[in-house]
């Protein structure tokens, strides 16, 4: 038992400093966040079970961080992209994870044919296909790998591939009977005679176009 006098020097203690020896010292935490500055509740992505275990529904708005996840990067796995724990790293370009199979001939925005829906290019996708070949008339509705096929050089390199009709229209040329293109000696520059782009139809017949 402690003396009346003994209690009595414990309490003017505590009046005079406000800290009263019967009070259990503040937890301090053993573990250091290795994701830098980052003002979001560990449970957000974490579990109690264990620092490893990551919650299978993150409930985190990504959006705040300028890099919203749309189409496929929805259902990409975070260590994927972030390789370094600490999350301020992790850079925000195309070339920064997938590789360039164009070999930097088309530059780096890859989103002036791509988007996150995936890789396959459709011609409603593409943005800057005005520098050297428009796509006016047919060609507006013809799908990219009818021109860009596998295995061609340079398939997707916009510098790759001849603008020259004939690079892509040889069979109908070969093919024409009214009048047989070939037999008659026609040019193969087919726009001296093809005016419109829309369709074959309508040509306008050049004599000039036949051989001396």
């Amino acid at each position: 038992m402690l003396s009346s006098s003994v209690i009595s020097l414990i309490l003017a203690i505590s009046l005079s400093t406000g800290i009263s020896i019967f009070d259990s010292p503040a937890p301090v935490a053993q573990t250091q966040s290795p994701h830098g500055k980052l003002n979001i509740p560990c449970a957000t992505c974490h579990t109690p079970q264990d620092w490893k275990v990551i919650r299978s529904r993150i409930r985190f708005n990504h959006a705040r961080t300028g890099f919203p996840l749309r189409g496929r990067h929805t259902a990409v796995a975070c260590r994927d992209c972030h390789a370094d724990l600490n999350f301020a790293n992790t850079p925000g370009k195309c070339q920064d994870c997938h590789a360039d199979l164009h070999r930097r001939k088309n530059g780096a925005e890859c989103e002036l044919c791509h988007n996150t829906n995936g890789w396959q290019v459709s011609i409603h996708n593409i943005n800057e296909h005005q520098d050297r070949f428009p796509l006016i008339g047919a060609h507006a509705a013809v799908d990219c790998y009818s021109c860009h096929k596998v295995g061609t050089i340079g398939q997707f390199n916009r510098f790759g591939l001849s603008t020259e009709c004939i690079s892509c229209h040889a069979k109908d040329y070969d093919s024409a009977t009214s009048p047989n293109h070939r037999a008659l000696g026609y040019s193969t520059e087919c726009r001296e005679c093809h005016l419109s782009m829309d369709n074959w139809a309508g040509a306008v017949f050049n004599p000039g176009n036949l051989p001396k």
